[in-house]
């Protein structure tokens, strides 16, 4: 099954492509938050043939709700209802950031910048994978 991730920002969306069956996942890319970014999530829905999309939800360190995982749970909602037909999952995506900084470490800061998102999205998705 083919499966899209997300890493939400509310100035960027990093997004990460896999399959459940291979257990791979792989950073496609960040997108701007806002109006236009559910048209383009639906794009990349329809277009890759994915039946589901996990979100990341951003808890505190002690595993509680902040302000952050009530914005997230609004963005799902919102996803849900536009996605008629594929499931959407939120996933802990706690230290996923720290750990995207982790492995771009090498990089220059403008393109850890760029890419950072993408990279945390491919992290909660590889999670995701290793829990299945």
């Amino acid at each position: 099954m083919k499966i899209l991730s997300i890493d939400f920002g509310e100035k960027r969306i990093g997004l990460a492509v896999g399959d459940s069956t291979l257990k791979v996942a792989v950073p496609k890319g960040v997108i701007s938050s806002g109006d236009h970014a559910f048209e383009e999530i639906e794009r990349i829905v329809r277009e890759g043939g994915i039946r589901l999309v996990v979100v990341g939800l951003p808890l505190t360190p002690s595993g509680k709700e902040g302000q952050r995982a009530r914005i997230v749970r609004d963005f799902v909602e919102i996803l849900r209802e536009r996605l008629e037909g594929v499931d959407v999952e939120l996933w802990d995506e706690r230290y996923t950031t720290l750990s995207a900084k982790e492995r771009i470490s090498h990089l220059s800061p403008d393109k850890q910048k760029e890419i950072i998102d993408a990279i945390s999205a491919q992290i909660i998705l590889e999670e995701y994978l290793e829990n299945l």
